[in-house]
């Protein structure tokens, strides 16, 4: 198996929620839901979280779903998001940094624009139940510049690097912890 597809993978299982092994629309816009919940947010207040994920959920998940069977699995995201990767890679990227810019913005406590590294451990283990310690390890390959913080430049950089790198050293490829 390809770097890539280990990384593939492992996000498979990131937005496979319910760990069910299929993907449906309601695993993904409800990483928002379990962001709320573990950061005792009001449920308005992820809704552009929600409506990234909803948004990315209509125009790139949705149509993996090859067999038509209403959810996408691991072989079906992987194929086609290599596929999207090569083929539609500018409106794949808007999406995935809508998500990101929101994702983010959520995180921000202290609204300085970055991370810090509890921001981003809070944010992964809220979202995706990671456990922290992963979290930790992420921050400190993810922060390029070593300031203790993560700008938008370096988590968008991290973002693209997860899901096209075949490098097995890319910074990137800690987003969701070591591969």
């Amino acid at each position: 198996m390809s770097v890539l597809d280990i990384k593939l993978e492992r996000a498979f299982d990131v937005f496979d929620s319910d760990r069910d092994g299929r993907l449906v629309k309601s695993d993904v816009i409800g990483l928002s839901d379990k962001l709320a919940e573990s950061r005792g947010f009001a449920p308005d207040a992820v809704d552009a979280l929600r409506n990234s994920l909803a948004e990315l959920w209509d125009t790139v998940f949705h149509q993996m779903d090859k067999n038509d069977d209403g959810a996408v699995d691991r072989q079906e995201f992987r194929t086609a998001f290599r596929a999207r990767i090569v083929t539609d890679q500018n409106r794949i990227w808007e999406r995935i940094r809508n998500m990101s810019n929101a994702w983010t913005e959520l995180g921000d406590r202290d609204g300085d624009g970055m991370l810090s590294r509890e921001e981003y451990t809070d944010l992964l283990h809220g979202m995706f139940r990671l456990p922290r310690e992963t979290c930790d390890e992420a921050f400190d390959q993810l922060d390029a510049d070593g300031d203790g913080q993560l700008s938008r430049a370096e988590i968008g950089s991290a973002m693209k690097e997860y899901y096209t790198s075949e490098n097995y050293a890319a910074r990137g490829n800690q987003f969701f912890g070591r591969l």
